[in-house]
């Protein structure tokens, strides 16, 4: 797939979680990482990870009758950890995690960028 084409493909992603993040709420790390997304049109619950425990968090999204989170955590080592631990946590508890578009925001950056922080000003830079 060209270069043009991937960019295409993030921007649908883009529109994607747009529509996905009307009802779902979305897992990042940081406030830097809502910044970014919040940039891009992406509005929402936004829950952020940084200093809170895993399970607390799922205990709140249990108590507000939460069936489904996306989750958008870095693509660093951090991130990676951190992306398996809620999902352990979560599918344990029947919470469904999305991970589908973290997986094709990497995929469609060509790696190109290691934090959702980064992603405005990846794309932004491809548009004009």
């Amino acid at each position: 797939m060209k270069r043009d084409e991937m960019f295409e493909k993030l921007l649908e992603v883009i529109e994607e979680l747009k529509f996905e993040a009307e009802d779902k709420p979305i897992i990042v790390e940081g406030i830097k990482d809502v910044k970014s997304l919040k940039n891009l049109g992406i509005e929402g619950t936004f829950i952020v990870v940084a200093k809170t425990p895993i399970y607390l968090i799922a205990d709140e999204l249990i108590r507000r009758r939460v069936k489904e989170v996306i989750l958008l955590t870095d693509y660093d080592r951090r991130g990676r950890v951190l992306a398996k631990a809620i999902i352990e946590e979560f599918r344990s508890r029947g919470i469904k995690v999305n991970t589908k578009i973290r997986n094709e925001i990497f995929i469609y950056t060509h790696s190109g960028i290691r934090d959702i922080e980064s992603l405005y000003s990846y794309i932004n830079k491809r548009l004009f």
